[in-house]
């Protein structure tokens, strides 16, 4: 570690050590950071899933979920933090690194992280995913958890010189500056990709055995957009079979789920949907047998299914999510098979209904919230999904999507009037020059330099008096009306 003797001695902090995106960035980082001169300590809720290492990892049973609490029991979970590390150190770390502390999985850690800020810890505030996006259950918990709104507004986001936070994409990045982060103590640190190398199997595939077979590797939730999965099945559906890995686990999911399994028959299209689900198929074998992936997803956080077919040689297909895409544009990955948006005549639906459905939307939004309502919130979100008489597919909710697709089942000459996206398979010198990409900018290594480089800005940030952001300016964000959806508000 530059401009240190000694080891730097770093605590990171999450809720538990599950199977999942979160875990899979901490297990990263020990990895990566273990030839750059740190001592790790990882302080979990439980213990890591049995098959995954152990190492540097310490329990404490109350960092584990919660949506209840007081001060008194938050400000006893930072002292058991402390003791830990004392005991593990010998001392107090040189940096405290939170994930996702704001998303109010367990509502004493902004508390906690209070009463490390008073004694002028440096401390990373790692944000993957944040309650005000889409998540208003998450949000009422964390406000409901503070006696007052005051104290609410001064604890949730802090700033200090000794404060740094960190995001996985531009986006959040820029969401967080516009609210008031100091561009000095805002980082982006993407995450890293692991090796995915998907052999082709010697076994003839036992399906699609004289058609395409395009694979879209996701849970089926809703905002992963399973309506438009359809709809390209319509559109390519007398050449290629489309299938989904797995079927959502959530019994409020599992129901919008059950619904495209009835569109599926009723519809015809050669779609199958949680192909993975029963373990007659294995996921490497699947991908091996794909001849491209698929993505229709309305939103992604890092956007790991933009980069991860690539290390399997297999190009990407489907809806561009600007936002998110934009980073790996910017370091030279070329994402030519994308399309932006699929619009269709407005005719095609009625007005009324629409008007209807984005007004509910927003006022469930903005309620759910507890935040007032522009009195222009409609015709916001009306002038950014309507345009020359055209409206994207990808901004209606379920029942009006199939509005839209049993009107082209019945009259396929429809789809004249539709953007169509244009199918191109990559040439395989496209998709070497992609996984060469990835491979690089998104290595292990290239992230150990990254939190390296973090770290050494934090430890040698001079102290201040911890102030606060206005939560409201960051809920401002996201609680846009121009960028809301039906999918997903």
């Amino acid at each position: 570690m530059a401009g240190t003797e000694k080891l730097l001695r770093v605590a990171i902090v999450h809720y538990h050590l599950r199977r999942g995106g979160v875990t899979r960035v901490i297990e990263s980082a020990r990895e990566a950071l273990k030839e750059r001169g740190c001592e790790l300590l990882i302080l979990s809720g439980e213990e890591p899933r049995p098959e995954a290492s152990s190492e540097s990892v310490r329990v404490i049973p109350a960092l584990n979920y919660r949506k209840t609490g007081n001060a008194v029991i938050a400000e006893n979970l930072a002292e058991a933090l402390k003791a830990e590390a004392e005991r593990h150190f010998g001392g107090q770390p040189d940096v405290w690194h939170f994930h996702n502390p704001t998303l109010a999985k367990n509502v004493l850690i902004p508390t906690v992280i209070r009463e490390l800020a008073k004694e002028e810890a440096r401390i990373v505030l790692q944000l993957h995913d944040f309650a005000e996006d889409g998540r208003p259950g998450n949000y009422s918990a964390q406000r409901s958890f503070f006696d007052s709104e005051e104290s609410f507004e001064t604890t949730l986001y802090p700033t200090a010189k000794q404060i740094h936070y960190a995001t996985i994409n531009f986006r959040d990045h820029d969401y967080l500056k516009a609210a008031g982060v100091p561009e000095t103590n805002l980082h982006v640190i993407p995450n890293a990709i692991t090796p995915l190398n998907v052999t082709p199997t010697s076994e003839k595939r036992p399906f699609s055995q004289d058609r395409l077979f395009a694979l879209y590797p996701t849970r089926g939730i809703r905002r992963k957009n399973l309506g438009e999965l359809l709809l390209l099945a319509l559109i390519f559906g007398d050449r290629i079979d489309f299938a989904t890995t797995l079927s959502p686990e959530n019994p409020e999911w599992k129901k919008v789920h059950d619904f495209w399994l009835s569109a599926v028959q009723e519809l015809e299209v050669p779609v199958t949907l949680g192909m993975a689900d029963i373990g007659q198929y294995e996921f490497s074998d699947l991908v091996g047998w794909s001849d491209f992936i698929v993505t229709t997803s309305v939103s992604e956080g890092f956007g790991l299914a933009f980069l991860e077919p690539w290390i399997a040689n297999r190009c990407v297909f489907g809806r561009d999510l600007p936002d998110i895409t934009r980073d790996f544009s910017s370091n030279g990955l070329r994402l030519g098979n994308l399309y932006p948006r699929i619009g269709f005549p407005m005719e095609w639906l009625d007005e009324k209904i629409l008007h209807s459905e984005i007004e509910s939307m927003l006022r469930r939004s903005y309620l759910a919230y507890d935040f007032r309502m522009p009195r222009n919130a409609v015709k916001q979100t009306w002038k950014a999904w309507v345009g020359n008489g055209r409206i994207d597919f990808g901004v209606l909710n379920e029942e009006l999507q199939m509005t839209v697709l049993r009107k082209v089942k019945k009259d396929p000459s429809l789809l004249d009037q539709m953007r169509v996206p244009t199918l191109s398979l990559c040439s395989g010198s496209e998709i070497r020059a992609a996984r060469k990409v990835v491979e690089t900018v998104y290595s292990l290594d290239r992230y150990g330099n990254r939190l390296e480089s973090l770290y050494d800005k934090v430890v040698s940030s001079p102290t201040s008096k911890v102030k606060h952001l206005a939560t409201s300016k960051v809920l401002k964000q996201f609680l846009n009306p121009a960028s809301l959806n039906l999918l997903r508000n």
